[in-house]
């Protein structure tokens, strides 16, 4: 069995057990020219509400952005976290009427 064989065997066992135990290399996969959709980090609010709502439109950054804004701006007294659940609440109820 010649050098290259082994090599090549060794990869296809490695390919093999990575595809079966689901490990995936940590590559961007992001294609050129793609938005970049995660929001900016917000003092005090959550990962998991940013994520919530960012889901809830879509992906859309901007839109979600707006969203928290226009709460905030309608609730000056109110803390950014608040803010954020409000704007969740608001989608899931539109969503529910």
């Amino acid at each position: 069995m010649s050098f290259l064989s082994i090599v090549i065997a060794i990869a296809l066992l490695l390919a093999v057990y990575s595809w079966l135990t689901g490990y995936r290399l940590p590559i961007n996969r992001r294609a050129p020219g793609t938005h970049h959709t995660s929001l900016p980090r917000e003092r005090g609010v959550s990962r998991s509400t940013r994520k919530q709502l960012l889901r809830l439109v879509g992906g859309n950054a901007s839109v979600a952005q707006r969203l928290v804004q226009d709460v905030s701006d309608r609730n000056p007294d109110r803390p950014e976290q608040w803010c954020w659940e409000k704007a969740i609440y608001d989608i899931e109820r539109d969503r529910r009427a």
